[in-house]
């Protein structure tokens, strides 16, 4: 037993991860995943859509304020939480379709794998990161559910954005880790262009996801 444990201490270590709410990355993915959501409903109702993203939002800090635990972490918690059941009941009393619940339960998976890359090859690891990414992606399908969508929808837009933001993310990880000595200006370079690749894709797959409702509607 003492064994068991003495192994597991090496994964355990690795899944102390960073706050991810100081990570620019995870905020990228985030409000471009929103943005996505709601301007992909806008033939539908934007204003639930809306509220479902900041509503994950409020996860997204409440979740995050476990990392900087026992520091700190409790007036976040609270004020994501907080953020979580105000945007919800809003959204069900405007008449949200109250399904964009349940992409809470799809989210689970992709985070459960992310969990596992952590556990294995650390939280910084290319897999950890990329599931990550999917994981902050489900928003976009909640909103638009949100907003009265199809979901069918939902699906396509979630099947354009994820495998995508993952892909890119898998590629800055390896590029990262390939070569030492970035300095500053090198990785605000890199953010910037890997933030316009995704804004770039983002605005293509809420085209398509446009052109699908025409077809269908």
């Amino acid at each position: 037993m003492v064994e068991g444990l003495a192994k597991l201490k090496p994964g355990l270590a690795k899944l102390k991860a960073p706050d991810p709410a100081k990570a620019h990355g995870a905020w990228v993915y985030l409000v471009i995943s929103i943005v996505a959501g709601v301007l992909s409903a806008a033939r539908f109702d934007p204003a639930t859509a809306c509220l479902a993203g900041l509503a994950f939002l409020g996860v997204f800090l409440s979740a995050g304020s476990l990392a900087s635990y026992p520091k700190r972490w409790l007036g976040r918690f609270v004020a994501g939480l907080t953020l979580v059941c105000a945007c919800v009941a809003t959204a069900l009393a405007l008449g949200s379709n109250p399904m964009f619940l349940a992409y809470g339960a799809v989210a689970v998976f992709p985070a459960a794998a992310a969990a596992w890359f952590a556990f294995r090859h650390g939280f910084q690891s290319a897999g950890a990161l990329s599931f990550a990414v999917v994981t902050l992606v489900v928003v976009a399908p909640a909103s638009l559910c949100a907003g009265g969508a199809p979901h069918f929808l939902g699906l396509l837009l979630l099947g354009l954005l994820a495998p995508f933001f993952a892909w890119r993310t898998w590629c800055t990880r390896q590029a990262l880790r390939a070569s030492h000595g970035w300095t500053r200006g090198q990785l605000r370079a890199l953010g910037w262009r890997e933030a316009a690749i995704a804004l770039g894709w983002t605005t293509f797959s809420i085209a398509i996801v446009h052109i699908a409702a025409e077809r269908v509607g």
